[in-house]
């Protein structure tokens, strides 16, 4: 285990986070899954902070399942970190990377739990570039919830394996890098909370944070709010 963050007040907090080194490199460039954990953790700290949601003296430690411990006074969470994006578009991310630099690339529609495509068939699809039927009106924000969800499902068959810890409180990070083209958070956060409220998820973790362009969604049994970075 490893202290990432530690502070005794607000004013310390936000000068120890603007030091922080919380840079993420291209995927084929070294990118780990420590960096990605440390920047969302950093930006969660921020929102948390800016909102005043944070107990002080404050430590976060960085340790394995669950992926960090949030020490707030007196109490203890636990908090799970995941990505939220297909498997394919991952890959695609790093061949595009490696294969053709900075061109940009149109949007194309991907669905949770499409079946993993081999490197010729995802190059063929980046060479062809084709963005697919597209979408219309709210199609976005209920796939971006439908496809949440899905990550959220993916993390609650992880935690439920031997060893993993559990605090007085238990939250659930997703970093959404999910293929979509800008969907509204604010339309899609509600539909996000009645998906979640139908799942299991809630009994699980007392709160899931997703994280789309510094802005966190917020959900837990009392509802749905937005918090920015």
């Amino acid at each position: 285990m490893k202290i990432l963050f530690e502070a005794t007040t607000a004013s310390e907090l936000k000068e120890v986070l603007a030091k922080a080194n919380i840079s993420v490199p291209a995927r084929t460039e070294g990118r780990t899954t420590d960096h990605v954990e440390r920047s969302d953790i950093a930006n969660l700290l921020s929102a948390m902070m800016q909102a005043e949601l944070i107990t002080y003296p404050v430590t976060l430690t960085h340790r394995d399942r669950p992926d960090f411990l949030l020490s707030m006074g007196n109490r203890s969470i636990g908090i799970e970190h995941t990505e939220a994006i297909h498997q394919n578009e991952a890959y695609k991310d790093s061949l595009r990377e490696e294969i053709n630099g900075t061109r940009t690339w149109l949007i194309s529609r991907v669905l949770p739990g499409e079946p993993k495509k081999k490197r010729k068939e995802l190059i063929k699809e980046i060479e062809e570039n084709n963005p697919g039927d597209g979408w219309d009106e709210d199609s976005p924000e209920i796939e971006w919830a439908d496809a949440m969800l899905y990550s959220v499902r993916k993390k609650l068959t992880a935690i439920s394996k031997a060893g993993f810890d559990r605090f007085d409180e238990n939250w659930l990070l997703v970093y959404d890098n999910w293929s979509l083209p800008a969907p509204d958070i604010r339309k899609a956060a509600p539909l996000f909370l009645h998906v979640v409220k139908q799942s299991e998820a809630l009994k699980e973790f007392d709160r899931i944070f997703v994280m789309r362009n510094k802005l966190f969604c917020d959900v837990s049994a009392m509802g749905v709010r937005l918090q920015t970075v």
